[in-house]
Order: structure tokens, then C-alpha cells, then sequence
């Protein structure tokens, strides 16, 4: 029986994230390529409009102490600036539109995957109801972890624009620059641990929200309808669904109040890590240590680069609760399939001559210790045909399914043509299965 997943470290988490920046990279190439050459320019634009505003500050400064006015070059400086602005603009509409291809790209070849897996694994795979919870984290996760791809692209782009703008800081302060990063670290250290805790919760509710969809399946569907009126079912129907999901807004809530009540207080430090920084550079401009230009780029430095390190810790840790539930749908796709063809494997015979031969064949059911079939022999020849009597669960379908190996047995033999059947090809044996049952009587 599979054992269900438990909740993964945040920081062996992140091992998860390569696997799925193969898949993106697999889904579209040079899309993925454009996205990333265009982040980059993009990222270079706030600094070097910073640049250049502190051109034209300067400029402006110094044509008014000598009387000049306008003149051409600022004129270019201006005419620069509207340029990197354009280009900008221009930029983030660009990663907009492959933001969206990407997605797209990226669903598709995911969710093909996620149903080519799913069509190999075995039918006892499905009788674990844990496999169930992952089945539906993987189905869920293959569509909600574009938020992580897009975040990936996103910190790629924000750690330029930050490395940038720190060099720009660096040449007047270090001190600056440091100061910053010491008052927004502690918020980043507790937003993680929220996001794990929240993981953790998510992963606790799983059996209850698949409990809950089957609630509004079963409580608003028109196959149920005659049932639940006849027996008068929907009260307790509801009952049972105001309970499960009271108790997951109870946890959510609590969750969410904490969080807010942190974050909130640890938001202040931040806010004094930026007034604190700007504070010293005016000290430093009103004694004259920097230009009026400089002061104008060093303002904008220091509020870009404590605005985008606050995004770069909270895109960072996100990715990281991102990667805590990858592991799922990796966990998914980890799963293989027992019954398999060896290497060698045999083709089915064409025409079959002796029949299937069960040989003292017992099988039970994953999960349940009490065997449907115990000590079963018999034959079936070509073209002969027999009939298959019992009660519900006395093990009528289930012979079905050994002859055409969907299941194997517990103990004991199935033959086929005097070759134990797990010596030939299955994808052959289900082909001819298939094609037989397509075939009308009057065809063969």
C-alpha cells in the first residue's frame, strides 16, 4: 500500500525546482529564451534611468548657475530618458504576452504528461486511497505551479535590478546598503516559516476537500437528485459539509491571523531600514558631500533597492513554498508500474491455440487481507465459451481482469497457451483485447 507523502523540509525543498524548469524549458524553448533575454534588458532599465535623471539634475543645476537655459544637451538627456521609459514600457508588455505563451505551453505539455502516466500506471495503483490525494495534488499542481515558473523569471530579473542598483549605492555608502538589508531579512525569515506552516495545512486538508468536492457532486447533481429526495439525504449531506469545511476555515483563518499579526509588526523595520537610509543621504547632501544630482540618484537607488530586495525575499521565499508542493506532482510522475513487459518480452499468439489455463490462482485486492479468489483452476479453449455465476464480489470481474493482466496474481499461475502470461508484451495483449472487443460478430 502506498504510504502517503509527509510535508517536505523548506530548504530540501528547493531540489524540486530544477525538475521543473526542465518541463518549462521542455514546453517551449525559445520562448522560454526570449523571456529571459528580455528580463534582463528590462532590469538594467530603472538604474539606468536613475543615471540619467542624475545627468539631467546635475545639468540642470549647473546651466542655472551660468545662465545657459535649456540647452541641446539636455535636451538629449530628456530625450534619453523618455527613450528608457519607452523601452520599459515596451519591455514588461513583451513579458506579458510570453508570460501568457509560456503558460500555455507549459499546461499542455504538463497535462499530457500528467494523463501518459496515468494511463501506465496499474489498477491497483488506484485502489490506494492515498494515491487518490496525490492523484488530485498532482492534477491541482500541474496547472498551480505556473505561479513558480513565473516567480523563477521573476527573481532572475529582480536579482539584476538589485545587483545593479546595489553598485549604484555602493559607490557612495556601503553602510547604506547594508543597513537596508539588515532591517528586511527578519520579515523574509518569518514569511517563510508562515509559508511551510500553510503547506503543511494544505497537505493536512487534502482527504478533506476531496471529501468536499464529492459533497457538491453528490448534494447538487441531477443522477443524485431522486435518491437524496426519497431518503432525505440532504440535510445530512449538508451537516457533514458544514463540518469538514468549518474546520479548514477555522485552520485557515487562524493560520492568516497569525501571519498578518507578524508581518505587520516586522513591516515597520523594513519601513525604517528605507526613511533610515534616505535620512542619511540628505544629511550627506546638506553638507554638501553630494550633488543635488546625486542625492536625486541615490533617493531613487536606495527606494528601488529597498522595494525590489522586499519582492526578491518575498519571490524567494515563495518559490521555495512553491517547491514544498512540486514535490507531489514529482512524487507522481515517480510512480511506476509494477506490472511492466521485460525486455524480452513475448508477442501474443496469433491464432491462440490451447486458451488460458488458471493454475491454483489466488488473488486479493490491495489494502484487503481477505482474497477474492483463493485456489482457482480451470480452462478456457479457443472459441469455447463459459459462463461466470456468483455474487457481487465473488470474484467474476476480477478473472476478467487477471486474463487480460490488468492485475497479477497473488499466488499461483495464469497461462496462456502454456506461457505464464507475464512473458508477453501487455501493450500486445491489450491491443488484441482491444481490437477483439471492437470487432463485431459478424466481422470475425
Amino acid at each position: 500500500m502506498m504510504e502517503q507523502s509527509q510535508p517536505q523540509g523548506r530548504v530540501a525543498s528547493l531540489k524540486n525546482i530544477l525538475p521543473v524548469l526542465r518541463m518549462v524549458w521542455d514546453s517551449g524553448p525559445g520562448t522560454v529564451l526570449a523571456n529571459l533575454v528580455l528580463r534582463s534588458v528590462a532590469a538594467l532599465v530603472p538604474v539606468a534611468v536613475l543615471v540619467v535623471a542624475r545627468w539631467i539634475v546635475d545639468a540642470v543645476v549647473s546651466g542655472t548657475t551660468a545662465g545657459q537655459g535649456m540647452t541641446q544637451h539636455l535636451w538629449e538627456l530628456v530625450g534619453l530618458e523618455f527613450a528608457l521609459a519607452a523601452l520599459g514600457g515596451i519591455l514588461a508588455r513583451s513579458i506579458v504576452y510570453l508570460n501568457v505563451v509560456l503558460a500555455e505551453r507549459y499546461v499542455r505539455h504538463v497535462s499530457l504528461r500528467l494523463i501518459e502516466h496515468a494511463s501506465q500506471l496499474d489498477l491497483a495503483t488506484y485502489e490506494d486511497p492515498s494515491f487518490h490525494d496525490r492523484l488530485e495534488r498532482a492534477r491541482v499542481q500541474a496547472t498551480d505551479r505556473l505561479v513558480m515558473v513565473e516567480a523563477v523569471a521573476r527573481f532572475l530579473q529582480q536579482i539584476v535590478t538589485v545587483a545593479s542598483l546595489c553598485v549604484g549605492i555602493l559607490v557612495f555608502s556601503p553602510w547604506i546598503l547594508l543597513f537596508i538589508i539588515l532591517c528586511l531579512v527578519p520579515a523574509a525569515l518569518v514569511e517563510g516559516r508562515f509559508g511551510a506552516e500553510f503547506y503543511a495545512m494544505n497537505f493536512r486538508h487534502t482527504p478533506k476537500r476531496r471529501e468536499l468536492d464529492y459533497l457538491r457532486q453528490l448534494g447538487a447533481s441531477r443522477e443524485s437528485a431522486k435518491e437524496l429526495k426519497i431518503f432525505g439525504l440532504s440535510p445530512f449531506l449538508m451537516r457533514r459539509y458544514e463540518k469538514l469545511s468549518g474546520e479548514i476555515l477555522e485552520d485557515v483563518v487562524a493560520h492568516f491571523g497569525r501571519a498578518f499579526r507578524g508581518l505587520s509588526l516586522l513591516s515597520l523595520l523594513g519601513s525604517l531600514g528605507y526613511y533610515g537610509a534616505y535620512a542619511f543621504a540628505v544629511y550627506k547632501a546638506a553638507r554638501g558631500e553630494l550633488s543635488v544630482g546625486e542625492l536625486t540618484f541615490l533617493a531613487g537607488a536606495i527606494a528601488g533597492a529597498n522595494r525590489n530586495i522586499q519582492d526578491m525575499f518575498s519571490t524567494a521565499v515563495g518559490i521555495a513554498d512553491q517547491a514544498l508542493y512540486v514535490h507531489d506532482m514529482l512524487a507522481f510522475f515517480a510512480v511506476k508500474p509494477a506490472i511492466q513487459s521485460g525486455p524480452r518480452a513475448l508477442k501474443v499468439p496469433r491464432p491462440i491455440r490451447q486458451g488460458f489455463e488458471f493454475r491454483d490462482v489466488t488473488f486479493a485486492y490491495p489494502g484487503r487481507p481477505q482474497p477474492v479468489l483463493k485456489g482457482a483452476s480451470f480452462r478456457l479453449a479457443p472459441g469455447e465459451r463459459i459462463a461466470l455465476i456468483g455474487e457481487n464480489g465473488q470474484g467474476k470481474t476480477t478473472i476478467v481482469k487477471l486474463m487480460m493482466r490488468l492485475y497479477d496474481p497473488t499466488e499461483g499461475q495464469i497461462l496462456l497457451d502454456g506461457v505464464d502470461l507475464r512473458e508477453y508484451d501487455t501493450d500486445d495483449l491489450w491491443h488484441e483485447v482491444g481490437s477483439s472487443s471492437r470487432t463485431s460478430p459478424a466481422t470475425r
